[in-house]
């Protein structure tokens, strides 16, 4: 098959993969916060110097967001096509297929110079239906995980040409799409030895590695100017030690990583606790799987010394998934599919060294499987899609494969009652507090609930249960006043709203119920300014134009 057509042939598969990801409806999760309720995605251009200087997350949680990512690059991504297209989904997944059908483009050229043509295509070929990549493309917030992949890929290929300039910029870019890019330069080292037995600091190689360590330096520069912690991935998911997160995160990595990536069975879209018990340190079964992973990979290591291109297929993509191993930092989830994207080439580029060992020996019986194998990985990544064709599906998916999961199940009530099935929201709600009576957010739902429906006592009720737990969350605070001044005690209303505003300064809702606020409690005067503070926050929201009338009428007044 000649180039052109073999490419022509990988944008047709992720199209009969992924295109049915066009017509998903709504914003689930990440998407959510992230995109459609950002206050700086909402402000628009004027907030650009306010997004290339703030956390991802700061702007959605407030300074103190217990999750410290900079990805200015990729906010930008998001920024930008809501000035073009608003908040319609069918472009912003456009182009989320276009990064995926990139990234597949860019594999294959990168595969076919380490080996042979049917191997490399049909390794791109695998790549683009792995199942286990339905998360990556169909959510929104997955970006992440396709854009750096692309910068890495195309900084992999330049770097090879000796394009150094060229191969910084994709490089410099990744850092500023995704954490893990951090250790592209680890990647390039292990692939020069094994392809092109070069050593970073031999000849020609120290000028490439020092200008990677600069940009390196300086993506690390940004990161402890803009952030409270240069990385954080939350409130630690192990609070036991390492070697019980050791234990845990290998029979997690071959039950719920392995096995799912190779077989498109089993796939999850929660794990969170307690679906994946702690093992303790007498685990048989936790030492079998560490054992296991510790013999694979110390045949690889012994293997990749000699220079053996399966060992470095083997090793080096799983480089990008240092960072969320539990060994290296904090991480608040044990893991997510997504975070498989870009190591899933060494599976893929495995399985095309497998299929043309293979073909060398049955032709006929090896294209035949592959045949099959794309067949039942297309089919199954079809379905996998279907889990984020709507907040529903997605939570409904989550408690499918997590039963236990309260998080999911209150999740899935707050989607229930977005579309006025309030009993079914309300159930939801209960049976996540009955899984975990610690977890904040179904106590905030309830209160939520009760008070569209004007139960004020049983919505503040729910809110102090819901502030019990976890005070920092800017929204309970908002509601409590809320509440608050409906029943005449403005004073409590205020400190609410201060509160709100002290945890998270762009909570558009905190400043428009401040201004009105000042105009029961006699402070007419400071109006104005929480109006026009709102307006530039969330100029989008139906609030806004009322909220000019209101700011200029009080600044006549005055």
């Amino acid at each position: 098959m000649s180039p052109a057509k073999l490419r022509a042939a990988l944008v047709a598969l992720c199209v009969l993969a992924y295109g049915a990801t066009l017509a998903a409806r709504g914003f689930i999760r990440d998407d959510r916060w992230i995109i459609a309720e950002n206050p700086l995605m909402r402000q628009g251009w004027r907030a650009l110097p306010a997004l290339l200087t703030t956390g991802y997350w700061e702007a959605a949680m407030g300074p103190a967001a217990p999750i410290q990512e900079y990805r200015p690059l990729l906010s930008l991504t998001f920024l930008l096509q809501r000035q073009m297209t608003g908040l319609s989904k069918a472009p912003m997944h456009a182009v989320n297929l276009i990064l995926h059908i990139l990234v597949c483009l860019l594999l294959w050229e990168a595969l076919r110079r380490r080996m042979k043509a049917f191997a490399a295509a049909a390794a791109a070929a695998i790549f683009a239906v792995l199942p286990v990549h339905a998360e990556a493309v169909c959510a929104l917030t997955g970006r992440s995980e396709l854009l750096s992949a692309a910068l890495i890929l195309g900084a992999w290929l330049l770097l090879e040409q000796r394009r150094l300039a060229a191969g910084c910029a994709l490089f410099s870019a990744a850092l500023l799409t995704k954490e893990h890019a951090f250790l592209f330069p680890v990647f390039l080292a292990l692939s020069d030895w094994t392809f092109h037995g070069r050593l970073p600091w031999h000849g020609a190689s120290r000028r490439t590695y020092g200008a990677l360590a600069a940009c390196a330096a300086a993506g690390l520069t940004l990161r402890w100017l803009f952030l409270s912690a240069a990385f954080h991935g939350g409130v630690a998911y192990f609070t036991t030690g390492r070697l019980v997160a050791a234990l845990t995160y290998a029979r997690f990595a071959l039950r719920h990583y392995l096995w799912p990536s190779l077989t498109g069975a089993d796939l999850c879209a929660d794990f969170s606790r307690p679906l994946i018990p702690d093992e303790a340190a007498a685990s048989l079964a936790g030492w079998a799987c560490l054992l296991a992973l510790a013999v694979l990979i110390a045949l690889a290591v012994r293997a990749l010394s000699r220079r053996r291109p399966w060992a470095f297929w083997a090793l080096g993509p799983l480089v990008f998934l240092l960072p969320t191993c539990h060994l290296l930092m904090p991480l608040d989830t044990l893991g997510a599919e997504r975070l498989l994207y870009l190591p899933s080439i060494g599976l893929a580029a495995l399985l095309g060294l497998l299929w043309q060992r293979w073909r060398a020996r049955a032709a006929t019986a090896a294209m035949l499987a592959l045949a099959a194998s794309l067949c039942w990985y297309t089919w199954a990544t079809l379905q996998r899609s279907q889990a984020w064709g709507s907040e529903g599906a997605y939570y409904e998916a989550a408690i499918s494969c997590n039963p236990v999961s309260s998080r999911a199940r209150s999740g899935l009530g707050v989607a229930l009652a977005r579309s006025g099935r309030t009993q079914e929201a309300r159930g939801r709600l209960l049976e996540a507090i009955g899984l975990d009576a610690a977890l904040s957010p179904p106590y905030y739902n309830l209160a939520h609930l009760a008070w569209s429906e004007g139960d004020d006592a049983e919505a503040r009720r729910r809110l102090r249960q819901a502030l019990e737990r976890d005070a920092s969350v800017s929204d309970s605070w908002v509601l409590l006043a809320v509440i608050e001044q409906t029943g005449g005690r403005l004073a409590e209303a205020r400190a609410a709203l201060e509160r709100a505003l002290t945890l998270q300064p762009m909570n558009a809702a905190a400043e428009f119920n401040l201004g009105r606020l000042c105009l029961l409690d006699g402070r007419a005067a400071e109006a104005p300014a929480h109006f026009a503070r709102f307006v530039e926050l969330a100029p989008d929201d139906p609030d806004a134009p009322v909220a000019r009338g209101l700011a200029a009428g009080t600044a006549e007044v005055r």
